[in-house]
């Protein structure tokens, strides 16, 4: 397909941010893991990240099922969670959340791009995206501060410059 380097851009910088969430997941600690750190228990930041991403990755105007709505882990951050999801479960859901992504890009160009998206006529694709992206770099600083103060190595920064 012609025209398509804004949104091949977009789609590799999405992917590098699902990358750094990945390594957040496997890096954190168990005692970490479901700890209640600078407001949030911790994994309900990537959980809450993932959700966006199922949230506005949609390709139809379709009722949103909340995931694991059964088990009260409340992906908006309203209420900590009652139960605790498993890094497992987080990779699984990491997992899901490309598939999704893979077919909201799929066979797109950049002049898709400029189109109101399909949830909201009140944002195009393109600022859908960025939202995205700029979405999961806020969480993945967030979960990398709190790194930081527990004297956890965060790993190198990823970028994407093709």
């Amino acid at each position: 397909m012609e025209n398509c380097t804004f949104i091949n851009s977009l789609r590799n910088h999405f992917f590098v941010s699902i990358s750094m969430l990945e390594r957040i997941i496997e890096i954190c600690p168990d005692e970490l893991w479901n700890k209640k750190v600078s407001g949030f228990v911790f994994w309900q930041q990537i959980f809450h990240t993932f959700t966006g991403g199922h949230f506005w990755l949609r390709t139809e105007k379709t009722e949103f099922e909340e995931p694991f709505k059964d088990k009260n882990v409340y992906p908006e951050l309203e209420k900590d969670p009652e139960t605790t999801l498993s890094k497992d479960t987080l990779r699984k859901f990491c997992h899901d959340t490309k598939e999704i992504a893979d077919k909201w890009f799929s066979d797109k160009d950049d002049n898709w791009l400029k189109l109101p998206s399909k949830l909201s006529d009140k944002v195009t694709n393109y600022n859908l995206m960025i939202g995205q992206i700029k979405h999961m770099m806020y969480h993945i600083g967030h979960c990398e501060a709190v790194f930081r103060e527990n004297g956890i190595e965060t790993g190198d920064y990823l970028d994407y410059f093709g």
